[in-house]
C-alpha cells in the first residue's frame, strides 16, 4: 500500500502546469503530437507516471526534452486495469471467494478463466475449481501493483535539482484521420466551390485548445503491426465548426507536401467529428462535356476545370470528395453527382464523374482483324452513339493506342496527346444514331 500511495502522488506531480498542444494531422491514420508542459520534480532520480497521452501512441516515437532532466528509463503500460487483467496479477497470491450460497472459500490462486476458477484451499491443500457463474464476488487483499486505468508512460527520471521543470514531449500516433468534402453548384459555366475539412478523433484523447496543422500528401511510412493491433473501435458525434469569426487556414508548402495551419485554436473530444473550412468559397470557370472512352459500357458526364488562378481556383486540392448541386426550374438546389480527386496541385485539371446520361447510348465492337504480315494487324473498329434526346450532343470519344498501334484510317478526325490517347468529338443530333469506324495498325 505505499508504494501505492507514493505511485499517486507522483502522478499527482505530473498534472502539466501551463500546458500547450500541437497537433499535426497527416494522410494515412498518421498523427504528430508535441505537447508541453512543466514537472513537478525533486532532486535526484524519481519514478513519474504520464497519462495525458493517446491510446494509439507509437512509444518508439516518444522524444522528451528539457532543461535540467534526463529521461533513464521509460516504460509503455498499456495493459490496463479490467477484471481479467487484475486476476491475471493475482495468481499465486491468496484471494477469498464469496459463492452466491454465501461459501467463504479461501486459497491461492491458480487460475482463472471464462469458466472457473481454481484455488488451492488453505488450511486442507486441496485444489477447489469453482464455477464463474456461481460466484458472487472476489476479495483481495490489496489493489496489484502497475495498475493502470488508462495508457500511461513510466519515466524514471534525473532532475538535476528541485522544482518546476519545463518539458517538451513529442510523439507519432494513430486515431486521427482528415479528409476533404468539396460542395459545388453547377450553372453550365461555374463552379461555386465550398471545401470543408472533415477530422475525426479515436485517438482515445480529448485535446483542448490545440495548434492544428494539416499535411496533404503521402508519406512513407514503414509499417510493424503496431497500429494494426492498437486499433479500437470507431464511433462519431458530430461536431460543426461555428460560424462567429470563423477560423480559417493558411496553405504553403512544405517539403514535398502542402500544410494547412489554422489560425485559431480548436478543441477536440474523443470519438468526435469536427468540420472546418478549408477555403473561402470561390466560383471557378469551368465546362461539362460527355466522355466515351471505347468499350466502356456507359457514357460519363463530366465537369471539367484547370485548377488555375485565371479559373478563380490556382489552390493546391487535398484529395477528397467533390459533390456536385444544381438549382432546378424550381430554384432548388438538387444533387446531380459526385466524383473522387487525388491530390491535385496547381495547374493541374480537375474531372469530375457525375453519371451516366440518361438519353446517350454507345457501344464499341471489333468488325473485324486483318494479319498483314507476320508482325503487323490491323483491326476496324465500329463505335454506335445514339442521342435520344431533343437537343444536340457533342461527345468525346477517347481510344486508348499502345505504344506499337497507329490509326491509319478514320471516319472523323482527332487529335491524339503525349500518351497516346487520341479523341474523336462526334456531333449528335437529337434522335439520331451515329455509326462509324476507325482503322487501326499493330506493328
Amino acid at each position: 500500500m505505499k508504494n501505492i500511495l507514493i505511485s499517486t502522488i507522483l502522478l499527482m506531480l505530473t498534472i502539466p502546469l501551463l500546458a500547450e498542444d500541437w497537433l499535426t494531422i497527416y494522410n494515412n491514420d498518421l498523427s504528430l503530437v508535441r505537447n508541453r508542459f512543466e514537472l513537478e520534480l525533486v532532486e535526484g532520480r524519481q519514478d513519474i507516471n504520464y497519462s495525458d497521452i493517446t491510446s494509439r501512441i507509437d512509444p518508439a516515437s516518444v522524444i522528451v526534452t528539457g532543461n535540467g532532466i534526463r529521461i533513464a528509463e521509460q516504460n509503455y503500460e498499456y495493459d490496463l486495469a479490467g477484471k481479467w487483467q487484475i486476476m491475471a496479477k493475482y495468481l499465486d497470491r491468496e484471494v477469498l471467494v464469496i459463492t452466491k450460497d454465501q461459501s467463504r472459500l479461501t486459497g491461492i490462486l491458480k487460475f482463472y478463466s471464462d469458466n472457473s476458477i481454481g484455488i488451492i484451499e488453505k488450511g486442507t491443500d486441496r485444489l477447489l475449481v469453482i464455477s464463474e457463474s456461481e460466484t458472487q464476488w472476489i476479495q483481495l487483499a490489496e489493489l496489484p501493483e502497475n495498475f493502470y486505468t488508462k495508457p500511461t508512460l513510466h519515466w524514471n527520471i534525473i532532475a538535476s535539482k528541485k522544482g518546476k521543470h519545463p518539458v517538451q514531449m513529442s510523439y507519432l500516433t494513430g486515431g486521427f484521420s482528415w479528409d476533404v468534402t468539396y460542395n459545388t453548384v453547377w450553372d453550365e459555366k461555374t463552379l461555386q466551390f465550398n471545401s470543408w475539412v472533415t477530422i475525426n478523433n479515436t485517438s482515445g484523447k480529448a485535446f483542448n485548445d490545440v495548434n492544428l496543422k494539416l499535411i496533404a500528401g503521402d508519406i512513407n511510412q514503414v509499417y510493424s503491426g503496431y497500429y494494426k493491433e492498437r486499433k479500437g473501435l470507431i464511433s462519431y458525434t458530430a461536431g460543426m465548426a461555428q460560424e462567429e469569426l470563423a477560423p480559417s487556414f493558411d496553405e504553403k508548402a512544405f517539403h514535398d507536401f502542402h500544410m494547412y495551419t489554422l489560425d485559431q485554436k480548436v478543441s477536440f473530444a474523443n470519438n468526435q467529428t469536427k468540420q472546418l473550412e478549408l477555403y473561402p468559397s470561390k466560383n471557378i470557370k469551368a465546362y461539362s462535356e460527355y466522355e466515351y472512352p471505347t468499350y466502356a459500357t456507359k457514357i460519363k458526364s463530366m465537369i471539367k476545370f484547370k485548377n488555375t488562378a485565371e479559373n478563380g481556383a490556382g489552390m493546391p486540392l487535398p484529395k477528397g470528395i467533390i459533390k456536385v448541386y444544381k438549382q432546378d426550374s424550381d430554384g432548388n438546389l438538387e444533387f446531380i453527382g459526385e466524383d473522387s480527386i487525388n491530390h491535385t496541385s496547381k495547374n493541374e485539371e480537375v474531372s469530375i464523374n457525375t453519371g451516366t446520361p440518361f438519353d446517350l447510348i454507345a457501344s464499341t465492337r471489333l468488325k473485324e482483324q486483318t494479319q498483314i504480315s507476320k508482325y503487323i494487324t490491323e483491326s476496324l473498329i465500329q463505335v454506335t452513339l445514339r442521342n435520344n434526346s431533343d437537343t444536340n450532343k457533342t461527345i468525346k470519344v477517347t481510344h486508348q493506342l499502345s505504344p506499337n498501334t497507329r490509326i491509319v484510317e478514320a471516319d472523323y478526325k482527332y487529335t491524339k496527346d503525349n500518351n497516346d490517347k487520341v479523341t474523336f468529338s462526334i456531333d449528335v443530333a437529337p434522335d439520331k444514331e451515329i455509326v462509324w469506324t476507325f482503322r487501326q495498325r499493330s506493328e
